[in-house]
């Protein structure tokens, strides 16, 4: 009858991500990195830096910025932008910093056998283990990398 009720029946399709030219895709930890702009806005003329990351199962893509604050320590978890499925980004320092203040998570279960600075993807539910884990060596190539990209 009106036509605003079909547009808001219909859901909205997520917007894709655009990789970036020249640039090299990071790997390492069952993980490839790659750098890419996800269009944002009305009209998606409004581009967000973000790096997508890709296993065998999923793909997310996440912030730029908020993996280099990650890698940083001021947050201890990164979440996915748009329509991702359940997923984030953790440090273990983070899981132990939320577990001495009374919050512990699920994910401090799978966090208490890594590494002080593994990274972790985990998918929600966290019953399972993470998507992948990332420490030493290949926590220090990939904050390499992310550091390098254009912010």
């Amino acid at each position: 009858m009106f036509p605003w009720t079909k547009r808001d029946a219909a859901a909205p399709l997520p917007p894709a991500a655009i990789p970036r030219d020249g640039g090299i895709p990071w790997q390492g930890a069952g993980l490839t990195a790659t750098e890419v702009d996800l269009p944002r806005g009305r009209k998606g003329a409004k581009l967000m830096h973000c790096v997508q990351l890709t296993t065998s199962d999923l793909t997310v893509t996440m912030l730029h910025a908020e993996i280099l604050e990650l890698l940083d320590g001021r947050i201890s978890m990164v979440d996915p932008m748009g329509a991702s499925p359940d997923v984030f980004l953790c440090n273990a320092v983070g899981v132990d910093a939320a577990a001495t203040a009374g919050r512990a998570s699920e994910a401090g279960k799978w966090m208490a056998v890594f590494p002080a600075d593994a990274l972790a993807l985990m998918v929600v539910p966290v019953s399972e283990p993470p998507a992948a884990v990332m420490s030493g060596s290949d926590v220090a190539s990939f904050s390499a990398w992310a550091r390098k990209l254009a912010k």
